[in-house]
């Protein structure tokens, strides 16, 4: 199997292609950006002008995303001490929001004394938008995403909010860059808010989406996605972390040491209780483990030697099918886990990536 020289991405990532010298195309659309990430005094510039441009023009100067997580827990705390935003929370019920995430959600909205809400969607819609998209993309996470996306899009103009500002770390924002619906976001964000153009980027946004999906739900989501909102009155998108260092145990610790914040031991998408039944059924898809892409993400940016990516990857494989979790996600779908399988080993051995 071949490898980029550079990261650890190999053949099973899709949409991936090497250069003469061994050297994947992600890594290279990295090296475009990779002097405007790294310039931390031009990046607090740009996130300084964004803030500069709402605070105070809105009924919020944010809409901020927050699940319970380390990573928007940490955003909501910097953007109300720090930078003093007038922000209202939100959260997103995708059905499989566990109850401890839950806990953390209404106790830490009090300790900050912000204003927050439950975001649900329809049962029939959310259910049938999962259920397509684990028998098609054999996860559950797109339809997650994409929700995520319309959620976030329309709320923050409905409340009036003069941007929504968002927690993904570099490497989720980065794994697929080039190749993926978020590069255009993050196109965006390295530029001037001034020269952004968010009506643009969420029209592009649909009609990714729309490609992807059956046209019943391409409509369905797209209503979603433009119900309450006047025409051409979207606010930016932000990236808390394209701007900020990002450190997975400093926040960690900063939150303990600073806040109520009390997750799971195991803290990472504790929020989700199918998490493991995702990746597990995107590994038995792609053979490798769901990290890779964002693991060789850390790499590139010289976070990680290779040999220590390495062990996070290795770590990260299941060597055993989480079965609780298989029958949780498959129980709420009404889909059987035997023919999902089935799909992820012709994928696996006979689709080209």
């Amino acid at each position: 199997m071949k490898h980029c020289i550079r990261c650890l991405n190999n053949e099973t990532v899709r949409n991936i292609r090497f250069s003469p010298e061994g050297v994947c195309n992600y890594c290279e659309n990295y090296d475009k950006i990779a002097n405007k990430l790294q310039d931390r005094a031009a990046m607090h510039q740009l996130f300084q002008e964004r803030i500069d441009r709402v605070r105070g023009k809105y009924d919020y100067d944010a809409a901020v995303g927050i699940s319970g997580g380390k990573d928007s827990m940490y955003v909501l705390y910097k953007l109300v001490n720090d930078y003093g935003l007038k922000v209202k929370t939100f959260t997103m019920l995708n059905g499989f929001f566990s109850k401890s995430a839950r806990n953390n959600v209404d106790r830490m909205v009090k300790e900050f004394g912000v204003e927050h809400e439950y975001i649900s969607f329809d049962p029939a819609l959310r259910k049938r938008f999962f259920r397509y998209s684990v028998q098609h993309f054999l996860t559950p996470c797109i339809a997650c995403s994409y929700l995520g996306y319309a959620a976030m899009i329309n709320y923050t103009a409905k409340i009036n909010a003069g941007m929504c500002i968002h927690g993904r770390s570099p490497q989720q924002m980065l794994r697929h860059y080039g190749e993926d619906v978020f590069t255009g976001f993050v196109d965006a964000g390295l530029q001037s808010p001034e020269q952004t153009d968010p009506n643009a980027l969420y029209a592009e946004l649909l009609r990714m989406t729309e490609k992807k999906l059956d046209k019943g739900l391409a409509s369905d989501v797209k209503e979603m996605l433009y119900h309450g909102v006047k025409q051409n009155d979207f606010r930016e998108f932000t990236a808390f972390f394209l701007y900020h260092p990002y450190d997975e145990q400093q926040i960690v610790n900063f939150l303990r040491e600073h806040t109520s914040w009390t997750p799971d031991a195991d803290y990472d998408h504790y929020d989700c209780k199918i998490h493991h039944a995702a990746h597990f059924i995107y590994q038995c898809a792609e053979g490798r483990p769901h990290c890779l892409p964002e693991v060789s993400v850390s790499v590139r940016m010289g976070q990680l030697t290779r040999r220590q990516g390495m062990r996070l990857v290795q770590r990260a494989f299941y060597r055993e099918k989480p079965r609780n979790e298989m029958r949780l996600l498959c129980h709420a779908l009404q889909v059987h886990e035997t023919p999902i399988r089935l799909k992820a080993w012709i994928y696996r051995n006979f689709i080209t990536k």
